[in-house]
């Protein structure tokens, strides 16, 4: 007799999901067209490219490159994008984010990356305003962007940071969660835990790259990326044991009330199931024509 399939639904900031896989906010979620292909794919969620308050388009070319480490595993990555994208204002588009929601069913979650914190608390007043967005992911782990550090590391600033947005009115109506960067230290998890738990905060994404990362094309003798001369951000199957260890950490640190999501390396079901088993409550994949293969395994 074939037994029941399992069941891959969650709830992930109180939003019930169809499952537990949905993408990563990246290169691939920066138009329209992007986000409402992502909507009818089998993503749970639909995830908006990190939005800056005004447009901009980011950091010189090449400044993405590719590393196979094998026809199963999930390639290495170098990225020194700089946050191109539109402007929150494009991905608040009543249109788009309602034909997400209203026509094919989707949660929508706006990730925001402002370049000051005045520029986020901005953006978080319009989104929370956006009846279809479902829940914000505030990016704190950025590496990429020229002369800007990246928030996640100073705990003092990053103390600010969480004290003004959840003292917003804003963070009252939608669920907040922060994209973190990856962690290394035992004091610098526990403390980065300490901060979270403070305040109501929904969910966690563990990990965004690990950057000032270097890839070196032997043969053209110079860097792969050209910004920052040749320094990135260390992604995909690179980064993949950091990853997990990083959703270990926050899921044995962070009060339970605060959903771990996964990202970091996944291609496959195995990826996934990997970090679900260290306490990943969903993850995020990258997207591309057959979903990435999550699917198959």
């Amino acid at each position: 007799m074939a037994s029941d399939p399992v069941s891959l639904r969650v709830t992930v900031a109180g939003i019930d999901l169809e499952s537990c896989i949905y993408n990563a906010s990246g290169p691939l979620t920066e138009t329209h067209q992007a986000l409402l292909k992502i909507a009818a794919s089998e993503s749970a969620i639909v995830l908006s490219k990190s939005a800056t308050l005004l447009s901009q388009s980011g950091n010189p070319l090449p400044r993405y490159s590719e590393v196979s480490l094998g026809e199963d595993a999930c390639p290495g990555s170098i990225n020194s994008e700089g946050l191109p994208n539109k402007g929150i204002d494009y991905y608040l588009d009543e249109q788009m984010s309602s034909s997400i929601t209203e026509e094919l069913k989707k949660p929508y979650f706006v990730s925001l990356s402002g370049k000051s914190l005045e520029d986020n608390l901005e953006m978080l007043d319009r989104a929370t305003k956006c009846d279809n967005v479902s829940a914000i992911e505030l990016n704190v782990a950025c590496p990429n962007v020229i002369g800007k550090p990246i928030i996640g590391y100073d705990f003092e600033q990053f103390a600010t940071v969480l004290e003004k947005v959840f003292a917003h009115p804003g963070s009252k109506k939608k669920p907040i969660g922060i994209k973190l960067p990856p962690y290394f230290d035992l004091p610098h998890f526990e403390k980065a835990a300490e901060l979270l738990n403070k305040y109501p905060v929904k969910f966690v994404v563990s990990t965004n790259t690990i950057g000032n990362a270097l890839v070196i094309d032997a043969e053209a003798e110079q860097p792969v990326i050209e910004p920052k001369g040749g320094f990135g951000g260390l992604g995909g199957g690179f980064i993949k044991y950091t990853a997990l260890a990083n959703v270990r950490q926050m899921r044995k640190l962070l009060k339970p009330t605060i959903d771990v999501i996964g990202a970091g390396g996944i291609k496959t079901g195995t990826d996934a199931f990997e970090f679900i088993l260290c306490g990943a409550t969903a993850v995020q994949g990258m997207i591309e024509n057959d979903w990435c293969r999550l699917n198959e395994n």
